[in-house]
């Protein structure tokens, strides 16, 4: 990967790609393995991508008020050998954030949240990732998860559950199997992170299969 960061914000930066076994020079840890990058400046990472799977990068510097403003973002690194992940049909990628913009996934809240859509019988992969600063575990009404994967990582024994909780940093995959009709509620099961006296909030969407 050759990623060109140009800084078009009012404060210094840098980018740390979470995950990524790279030199420490590309780390991007502004004051560690690098110089800040100030406004207007351009620095360049260069890596080879590995491991495989889900990653993600985002800010290092200032990080509670730039990554809580959207300066992150899922790296995803698909393996050489296909076989190496279980069958799916479709992928989804959720990303968690419960800072400045609020309680999020992909960064909006319910009910500005998109639901997910899937056919009778499909294999469904979700890549669930944590740019917060909190846990969330993670529950799908009506199907389990089939775990296969953390951080990336390929799990030596996948499991299943219906609640996944998903600290700070972490990525993991699982896949649903869509095997049941309707529109199913998909949330954080903190419950002060999805509902209030006046309804459904945050980290709120849907599974609608049909």
């Amino acid at each position: 990967m050759r990623v060109k960061v140009t800084n078009k914000l009012d404060q210094t930066t840098g980018v740390h790609w979470h995950g990524q076994r790279l030199t420490n020079d590309m780390d991007g840890v502004p004051f560690l393995t690098q110089p800040t990058i100030k406004p207007g400046e351009t620095f360049i990472y260069e890596f080879v991508a590995r491991p495989f799977g889900t990653h993600m990068y985002h800010s290092h510097h200032n990080a509670t008020e730039q990554v809580g403003r959207g300066m992150l973002g899922p790296l995803i690194v698909t393996p050489k050998d296909g076989g190496v992940d279980p069958r799916y049909d479709t992928e989804e990628v959720i990303v968690l954030n419960e800072q400045l913009g609020g309680l999020t996934l992909n960064g909006k809240g319910f009910p500005a949240t998109a639901p997910f859509m899937a056919k009778v019988g499909q294999r469904v992969r979700f890549r669930f990732l944590n740019e917060g600063q909190q846990i969330h575990p993670m529950h799908l009404h009506g199907m389990p998860f089939e775990v296969f994967a953390r951080d990336g990582y390929p799990l030596p024994q996948p499991f299943k559950c219906d609640t996944l909780n998903i600290a700070p940093g972490e990525r993991w995959d699982a896949i649903v199997v869509a095997d049941a009709p309707g529109a199913w509620a998909f949330h954080c099961h903190i419950l002060g992170h999805a509902e209030a006296s006046t309804g459904m909030f945050g980290m709120v969407t849907a599974l609608i299969v049909s």
